[in-house]
């Protein structure tokens, strides 16, 4: 984990002394960039079933992202999600908590460097106060 942090810091560090400047960073809206902070909106979802000899089985997932700008040359998104199999004949029934974050910046027209983290999260490591 300090690992991961150590190389985000890099390339931050990295991304201001190629020319982004901290102080052009705001979330309500850059001074010369005309759409500021705008949210985009999107959701998937899907379902899936299989039946056979030895019982029915189903898999449900949905995904939501949310993408913005938050430079003209620096755009991020955020992803979160859940997914669950479904034993319909006995058997254990799982479910998957889904999350990642995509980061781009584009120095120059023929060039983007990407940050993209995407995991899953077994639902049985959540605590919910015992629910």
């Amino acid at each position: 984990m300090k690992n991961s942090i150590l190389i985000l810091l890099i390339v931050f560090a990295v991304s201001f002394a190629y020319g982004l400047q901290p102080s052009s960073f705001n979330l309500v809206g850059y001074p010369d960039y005309a759409s500021g902070f705008n949210p985009e909106f999107s959701s998937m979802a899907s379902f899936s079933f299989s039946s056979g000899q030895y019982g029915s089985v189903g898999e449900g997932t949905y995904l939501g992202s949310m993408s913005f700008s938050l430079h003209p040359d620096v755009d991020a998104t955020v992803e979160m999600g859940y997914s669950r199999l479904m034993m319909f004949s006995g058997g254990e029934e799982t479910g998957r908590i889904l999350g990642g974050f995509q980061l781009n910046w584009r120095p120059s027209e023929n060039s983007l460097f990407s940050v993209t983290y995407r995991g899953v999260l077994p639902e049985s490591n959540l605590n919910f106060g015992g629910f």
